[in-house]
């Protein structure tokens, strides 16, 4: 019996010190330092070379202050146990916990050097180091660590301790070695490195970069470089270097059609026309996709229509007419098709004859989605001929055509601005309020919008708030019809002819974005300032405030755009603006603003 009571005393054994360690450990994490010498002692009566307990202990001795029984234990623990380098370091620490500096730094370094002897205990070391922001220390044992072992990589790590030492070209190297490695997580660095960077090429985070990747492109050429290269002079603003490193690209690998499609855009959408112009025509020159051929065609004539005059409007259309002849109607050119409509239309004042083109179109055989969208296009030239019932049949249409879908729900805002054109307000509003709860966000910000602007302006049913009204809503109709001279004077007439009506700081406000479309922001902020005085408790004060921030900016008048923004981020909490309020503000203060 006694035999049996033996064995399963040692089977305990394991069991009952591995208890009692942790124990320990719980009187340390508790902060109850004194019980944690006790019951590590008592432990190491038992088990005298458990490392766990060793350090355990010294850690206890520190918290308390009896630094010199920390040093004889741990030396002890050395002479014993050579191999295990944690124990100088914990040395070291000791040391420095006791103001012994050169001590401590000889433990360090030799630690360090015994990591020759012992290279499988080096990553260990370093994020042990790293625990204790010895990050120059933690920085050697992992570098020590890819030296013994080529098969592990701690570059990220060692990225991330450059750069909390703020050591910019180790930081720099450590992650783009890293993306060499693992090619897929070079959208996981350039996260990292955004937060270094700035629009400024003069940036010292942006200078050391850039010659960092030109460096390595050279000692040891690679797409990945020029990837990154061009993804660096993107967030510069300096698109022509994103070219020329996206065109190496493609010469080194014959790919690289969408990234050189999308850099287009970039460009066009930052109006650097010239830059843009070279992207797409490089695409249409390479592409076999055709796809790709036609859209950059597209973006191509949309810059033509931005910077030509209107005398010059029909040689577009020669090129359109062109292109036509030479793509036939299908789902992949649909798009094309419907631009030059679309021009013809509203740039050439067409009318019926897009009309006509667009209902030919609508006969051949496109899918029900397709068609709608044909649809559309017609009823919105309808309204720009001012022929309202005509275009609600097409929205009509469109709309029954796709069920369930997204566009069903634009035709149905459509046919609600329709109603609103002709003076049909209470149809419009019968149509909006469904649209409120539209599953497409921007249909349903416009429809509260445009619903909104109805009732506050319907609820005083005076003969002069109806007047006010339709000659608001013949305003913006003039607005879609591009005629924007005549929209500003019908709406220089609300604010002379209905002073004091509930319209009036609607007048002021989209008044004020035309002559910001006309470059006059001067004007447009004078009428947002006027809007903010007489009419404080307007529902568009916080947009009021958002668009003179972001005016004041284009001014360069930074300190008043502070201040305003400052208004939305403590008047206004509540507004759709008080995020972006905040980045532009955080931004125009210096701070690195993350996305």
């Amino acid at each position: 019996m006694r035999f049996f009571v033996y064995i399963g005393f040692l089977l305990l054994m394991p069991q009952l010190f591995g208890q009692s360690i942790q124990v320990a450990n719980s009187y340390f994490e508790k902060g109850e330092f004194e019980k944690a010498v006790f019951s590590y002692e008592a432990f190491l009566q038992k088990r005298p070379q458990e490392a766990r307990a060793i350090i355990g202990l010294a850690k206890s001795y520190r918290q308390i202050t009896q630094f010199e029984k920390a040093v004889v234990i741990l030396k002890n623990a050395i002479a014993e146990q050579p191999a295990q380098l944690l124990f100088m370091l914990e040395l070291g620490v000791t040391y420095t916990s006791s103001n012994r500096a050169k001590l401590a730094k000889e433990s360090f370094d030799k630690v360090i050097l015994n990591l020759e002897n012992y290279p499988n205990y080096a990553s260990t070391i370093g994020r042990q180091f790293k625990e204790y922001s010895l990050l120059p220390y933690a920085i050697k044992s992992l570098e020590k660590a890819m030296t013994f072992n080529p098969n592990v990589n701690y570059n990220l790590e060692l990225g991330q301790l450059y750069g909390e030492l703020g050591e910019l070209d180790g930081m720099f190297s450590c992650y783009l070695d890293y993306m060499l490695y693992k090619p897929a997580y070079i959208n996981y660095i350039k996260r990292f490195i955004d937060q270094f960077i700035t629009e400024d090429p003069e940036n010292e985070a942006n200078i050391v970069l850039r010659k960092t990747l030109l460096k390595k492109n050279q000692e040891t050429p690679d797409v990945l470089y020029n990837e990154m290269l061009s993804w660096l002079f993107v967030q510069q603003k300096q698109y022509r270097k994103a070219f020329v490193q996206e065109r190496a690209i493609y010469l080194l690998t014959e790919d690289g059609i969408p990234q050189l499609y999308d850099l287009g855009n970039i460009a066009k959408e930052a109006k650097d026309f010239e830059t843009a112009i070279e992207v797409y025509e490089y695409v249409i020159e390479k592409s076999e996709v055709t796809s790709f051929t036609i859209t950059s065609y597209q973006r191509l004539l949309e810059i033509k229509k931005e910077k030509l005059a209107p005398k010059e409007y029909e040689s577009i259309a020669k090129e359109y007419e062109v292109l036509l002849q030479t793509y036939d109607a299908n789902a992949q050119t649909l798009g094309l098709y419907m631009d030059y409509a679309h021009f013809i239309g509203f740039k050439q004042s067409k009318k019926s004859e897009a009309v006509t083109f667009l209902k030919k179109l609508s006969k051949k055989s496109f899918r029900p989605i397709n068609k709608s969208k044909i649809q559309l296009l017609i009823g919105d030239i309808l309204v720009l001929d001012e022929k309202f019932n005509q275009a609600l049949i097409y929205y009509t249409k469109a709309k029954k055509g796709v069920k369930n879908h997204p566009l069903a729900q634009e035709a149905s805002f459509k046919i609600a601005k329709a109603s609103y054109y002709k003076g049909d307000f209470d149809w419009a509003n019968t149509q909006l309020n469904v649209l409120k709860e539209s599953t497409t966000q921007l249909i349903a910000n416009d429809a509260m919008n445009l619903s909104l602007t109805i009732y506050d302006n319907t609820q005083d049913e005076s003969e002069i708030s109806d007047k006010a009204l339709t000659l608001f809503a013949k305003a913006e109709l003039k607005n879609f019809q591009g005629k924007t001279d005549e929209a500003i004077v019908l709406y220089n007439t609300i604010q002379d002819k209905y002073q004091g009506t509930s319209v009036e700081d609607d007048a002021l406000y989209y008044q004020a974005l035309l002559f910001e479309k006309l470059d006059n922001e001067e004007k447009a902020i004078k009428n947002l300032e006027k809007l903010l005085q007489f009419f404080p408790l307007s529902l568009l004060v916080d947009d009021a405030l958002f668009k003179i921030g972001y005016l004041q900016e284009q001014l360069q008048e930074v300190e008043e755009a502070k201040k305003t923004y400052e208004k939305i981020i403590f008047n206004h909490a509540d507004s759709i603006h008080y995020v972006e309020a905040r980045k532009a503000y955080r931004k125009l203060r210096g701070d690195t603003v993350v996305n």
